[in-house]
C-alpha cells in the first residue's frame, strides 16, 4: 500500500485540487486504485483469522469483524472495478469496526496485546482521518490535508495491519481458520 500511496499523492498533489500528473501513461486515479490489491491480501488475511477475531470476543467481535470487512472490502473491490479512487463513504464502517474487535477483545488472554493495540491505532486513525472532512478545505488545503490524510489513512494504516500480522507469527491462536472442502461436512 505504501508504494503506491506514495505514487498517487506525488502524481495527485498535495492538496484536494487534483494536479493529475501522469506516469507510465496512468494517472493518479489509476495509482490510487492499486493500493486495493494490498487491501484485498489484508483481507484475505482477516478473512483466515476469522475465528480468532470473531470467533473469540463474543457478539461485539462478530459485528465489528463484519463492520470490518464490509468496510474495507467493498471499496477495495470497487477500486480496481473503476481503476480509479473511489471516495471512502464506508470508512465509518471500518474505523468502527476495528475499534469493536480492539475492544471485544481486551479481556481476551488468547488475543496477542499488540494486535488489540494495532486494531485500535488503526481505527484511530482512519476516524481521525475521516473527521479531517469536516474542516473547511481551504484551511486544510494550506497545510496540505491531501497528503496528511493519505498518510494517516494508507501509509500508517498499512504498517498498522503489518504490526497486526507480525504479531501473530508463531502465536498458537493464531492458526489459519481451515476452509472447508466441497465434500467436508
Amino acid at each position: 500500500m505504501i508504494p503506491m500511496w506514495v505514487r498517487y499523492t506525488t502524481l495527485h498533489g498535495p492538496t484536494s485540487f487534483d494536479e493529475d500528473g501522469h506516469w507510465l501513461g496512468q494517472g493518479p486515479g489509476f495509482w490510487g486504485s492499486m493500493m486495493a490489491p494490498a487491501m484485498l491480501l489484508i483481507l484475505l488475511g482477516v478473512f483466515g483469522h476469522r475465528t480468532l477475531l470473531a470467533g473469540h470476543g463474543g457478539r461485539i467481535a462478530r459485528i465489528g469483524y463484519w463492520l470490518t470487512v464490509t468496510g474495507l472490502g467493498i471499496p477495495a473491490v470497487l477500486d480496481l472495478a473503476a481503476r480509479e479512487v473511489v471516495p471512502p463513504l464506508l470508512m465509518p464502517l471500518a474505523a468502527t469496526g476495528l475499534i469493536l474487535l480492539a475492544t471485544a477483545h481486551r479481556h481476551d488472554q488468547s488475543f496477542p496485546i499488540t494486535c488489540r493495540a494495532a486494531l485500535l491505532a488503526m481505527g484511530v486513525l482512519l476516524a481521525a482521518a475521516l473527521l479531517m472532512n469536516a474542516i473547511p478545505l481551504e484551511t486544510l488545503d494550506t497545510f496540505q490535508w491531501y497528503r496528511l490524510y493519505g498518510f494517516l489513512s494508507n501509509a500508517l494504516f498499512g504498517l498498522g495491519w503489518a504490526l497486526f500480522g507480525a504479531s501473530l507469527i508463531g502465536h498458537p491462536a493464531a492458526e489459519l481458520t481451515p476452509l472447508r472442502g466441497a465434500g467436508e461436512p
